[in-house]
């Protein structure tokens, strides 16, 4: 069983692998924001005990088939929930983080019908649909102005 720290490691080093073959234990503390490479280095042990990734001292991280494959879910995911954050009308920054959150505490039945949801509102025939949620918004969002300065 994975937690959220897991997946936040997985999510950057397949990030950070995607760009080059091997990930450096100063560009996980980097991209993370982290003070230590020491914390770094644990928990890269951790999820090369977990056969998540597999980790030379001094070489570097990279993911393994099951690291990779749940990475990739991890980033689809993300992506699905911030694509339906930004249909709802929510800013593309708040959008990002909100989905960096909620990406990992739901439920793979629920990433999924996000995905699809999101796959069906982007296809072309349902554009229309779209376009009537952005004009409800924007009908909404200037009624509330009109209220809020009464």
């Amino acid at each position: 069983m994975t937690t959220v720290r897991i997946e936040e490691y997985i999510e950057i080093i397949y990030i950070i692998c995607s760009g080059k073959k091997i990930a450096k234990i100063s560009d996980i503390k980097n991209k993370m924001r982290l003070n230590s490479l020491a914390t770094v280095t644990e928990m890269v042990q951790k999820l090369d005990d977990e056969k998540l990734v597999k980790y030379e001292k001094y070489r570097g991280v990279t993911l393994t088939r099951r690291g990779f494959k749940l990475g990739k879910q991890l980033i689809e995911t993300h992506k699905s929930i911030e694509e339906l954050f930004k249909i709802i009308n929510i800013r593309s920054s708040i959008a990002s983080n909100d989905a960096c959150l909620v990406e990992h505490i739901i439920s793979k039945e629920t990433a999924k019908a996000i995905k699809k949801f999101v796959e069906f509102a982007q296809k072309e025939e349902n554009k229309d649909i779209l376009e009537r949620l952005d004009d409800y918004y924007s009908k909404s969002s200037k009624k509330r102005k009109r209220e809020n300065t009464r």
